[in-house]
């Protein structure tokens, strides 16, 4: 059988597998992505992780034919290489990645942005198979975007299409990590839910330990009917709402898909930022709009870079 290799890079981890080009796992493992090392540091945990699928591969007498490289970061779909630097990962700055890999190991290696990999696994296996116009995002300390359009991700002339986190909602409204104003990250990720609701409480003189508040928290709080967890909850879904309605509004999608660590909320959240979505949408586009939560969880990086594997390798030969 001829397998492939997704690798999915982030701040914490190095989670990587053996798959078949149905994008089913064969093995999965992971290891510490030492983000915080040097560049070398982190390719040499790639080359481990690398080895020791070739050898579960070669146990199994498979052929290993392609790699896929999910990444933090803009990366140059064409050479593999980062075109930037990334947050999580400050040593990665214009990271080579598919030339690296390439000239180590003489197997062939496609690299690309973490958000459109999940985009690509719920595309073709989870919350979106069927669709060919996908809105993919992930809700976390940032905001991640993937888009499909006729089945095909939307990369964008600089490899930057998506950054759907840093469409303008509020002009001139609060300071981004980008350095812009009224970012829709700056209002709807885990952080920014969090410290809106610590103003809630100081205003009225309430105060919690630090290290108790988080999102899971807020909607403790809010299943029992505390008013401003449920003020800050309704603000939040207002705002992505209108988010994707204007991204909705561009491209017209046959559904949204959103994941990361805030949709674990579950269905009423979703329902919430539908029903805001229908506010700002238009109505010819709202029709017939589905709006639900990702399925593929936590495999969703390791299985998209696999599926890029082997779709390539597929186009390539």
């Amino acid at each position: 059988m001829d397998l492939f290799i997704g690798m999915d890079l982030g701040g914490t981890n190095l989670k990587y597998a053996l798959g078949n080009e149905n994008g089913e796992i064969i093995i999965k493992k992971s290891r510490p992505s030492q983000a915080n090392q040097s560049q070398k540091t982190i390719f040499e945990n790639m080359f481990i992780a690398v080895e020791e699928l070739k050898a579960e591969a070669e146990k199994r007498k498979n052929k290993i034919l392609s790699i896929g490289v999910g990444s933090p970061g803009s990366i140059d779909f064409e050479t593999g290489q980062l075109k930037g630097s990334t947050p999580n990962l400050p040593n990665w700055a214009k990271a080579p990645i598919k030339k690296t890999l390439e000239e180590k190991f003489n197997i062939s290696t496609w690299a690309d942005n973490d958000a459109n990999i999940m985009a690509l696994a719920e595309a073709r296996l989870g919350a979106g198979k069927g669709y060919k116009n996908i809105l993919c995002l992930t809700l976390g300390t940032g905001i991640g975007g993937g888009i499909l359009i006729d089945n095909q991700v939307l990369r964008g002339e600089h490899y930057s299409a998506a950054e759907v986190g840093h469409i303008i909602i509020a002009y001139n409204g609060i300071r981004c990590n980008c350095g812009n104003k009224g970012c829709l990250e700056a209002y709807t990720t885990a952080p920014a839910m969090v410290k809106r609701y610590q103003k809630k409480l100081k205003r009225l003189g309430l105060a919690y330990n630090i290290n108790e508040l988080n999102t899971e928290f807020i909607f403790q709080k809010a299943s029992r009917n505390e008013g401003l967890a449920i003020e800050t909850i309704a603000e939040t879904c207002e705002y992505l709402g209108a988010g994707i309605a204007s991204i909705s509004n561009i491209i017209d999608p046959e559904v949204v898909i959103i994941g990361g660590g805030v949709s674990e909320a579950g269905d009423p959240f979703i329902k919430q930022i539908e029903n805001e979505v229908r506010q700002y949408s238009v109505k010819a586009i709202m029709q017939n709009l589905k709006i639900v939560r990702a399925q593929m969880g936590n495999d969703a990086g390791i299985v998209g870079a696999i599926l890029l594997a082997a779709e390539n390798y597929s186009d390539d030969n």
